[in-house]
């Protein structure tokens, strides 16, 4: 289940960018004034089975973020990931020039344990890029590409948890620690797919390009929230330039599908004047859990009084409805009976859509609506490729 939510999440962002990029231009565009201070990025994948969400989710946060990327490979032909994604490259490895960078990242996946780990074109790449004390980054089954360039001596770094990439880590001086993403220096490293997210927004931080239009709360429930509708729109929010803030009741929320979330801030502790907008998350877990939580309804009430965006999708949309906000105003949400009648005995007027806007409300009706929803979110708070 956990690889059938990477690989939606995965979806999510390379339509967003495929849509961005006919729809709405690149996904940030630089203006001549930035063109000189904007950061560089040489991106290195496989020719074949790179992790997919390895390259188009930190990419998309890079370029969102303001930075050019460059994907580079052993050859130009179109990559293949493993889950599917093609990708074709703008350079060779063997063409490319560390002068012209501020940073080398490298997208991890099978491919790269028999294709980079060894190649000695990017190993003196990674040696120059170091040596200029530039950003050097690699992620899941990568960072023992860093360990055989002789960079990691005496460096904390993180991996995929596999015993043979770790000995090649430890074996070369480097300290291993299982965290989801860890810098150290002019090192960035992540874990796995599912460190995607904070690996390219640590990569950021170390370029000091990270920067934010809109800080969204998204609300989930401390058990049983509906993972994709969490994932898609937080990754859609995020690589558009929202900082997204995690609350709920507890400190650890689990997904239906496995994944675990550790949370920003409690639901009692938000304002509503801290963020621009507040989504809540689905899952049969937000009925028992959230549907009467008094934080959380009054929270919404004062964020509704200051016209904050707010948006619910599946099973959340009757949170709204019990906090007065949906009367005369059209709504969706999971087609479930009991559900729906909590909308329309508060005055919603309940349709059968997608998503659905109506003044500063947002709803969604269910997982399979989760992009949809994020990109509408995205628009209402016009930062929609920016």
């Amino acid at each position: 289940m956990k690889k059938v939510l990477i690989n939606v999440i995965c979806f999510a962002v390379s339509l967003f960018m495929v849509l961005g990029s006919f729809v709405f231009g690149p996904i940030n565009t630089v203006s001549a004034k930035e063109a000189s201070a904007q950061k560089k990025v040489l991106m290195v994948i496989a020719p074949k089975d790179f992790e997919d969400c390895e390259v188009v989710e930190p990419m998309a946060i890079l370029e969102a973020n303001g930075a050019e990327v460059t994907i580079a490979s052993t050859t130009t032909d179109t990559a293949i990931g493993i889950n599917g994604f093609k990708i074709t490259p703008d350079i060779k490895i063997s063409d490319a020039k560390t002068d012209d960078y501020d940073a080398i990242v490298l997208a991890g996946g099978t491919g790269i344990i028999s294709t980079l780990w060894d190649n000695e074109e990017l190993r003196t790449l990674i040696q120059q890029f170091n040596s200029q004390s530039k950003i050097v980054a690699a992620m899941c089954a990568a960072p023992p590409a860093l360990a055989k360039a002789g960079i990691l001596k005496d460096k904390t770094v993180t991996m995929f948890p596999w015993d043979n990439g770790i000995k090649e880590l430890t074996s070369r001086g480097a300290i291993y620690v299982n965290e989801e993403t860890v810098t150290d220096g002019n090192i960035v490293t992540g874990k796995n797919p599912a460190a995607s997210k904070s690996f390219g927004l640590a990569v950021c931080n170390a370029l000091k390009i990270r920067k934010f239009s809109k800080n969204i709360l998204m609300v989930v429930a401390p058990k049983d929230f509906e993972d994709v509708e969490f994932y898609a729109p937080k990754t859609l929010l995020e690589i558009n330039g929202a900082n997204v803030t995690v609350a709920s009741t507890t400190t650890t929320a689990l997904g239906l599908n496995g994944s675990t979330c550790t949370t920003d801030i409690m639901i009692s502790d938000a304002k509503a004047t801290d963020y621009d907008g507040i989504v809540i998350v689905g899952g049969t877990g937000v009925i028992g859990s959230l549907w009467d939580d008094k934080d959380l309804r009054n929270l919404l009430k004062d964020a509704d009084k200051e016209k904050k965006m707010i948006a619910a999708i599946c099973a959340a949309p009757p949170i709204l409805a019990r906090a007065g906000l949906l009367k005369n105003r059209k709504a969706t949400m999971f087609p479930w009976i009991d559900g729906i009648k909590e909308l329309t005995k508060n005055g919603a007027n309940y349709v059968d859509q997608e998503v659905v806007v109506s003044g500063n409300i947002v709803t969604g009706r269910n997982p399979d609506a989760s992009v949809a929803f994020g990109l509408k979110l995205c628009e209402q708070l016009k930062i929609l490729g920016n």
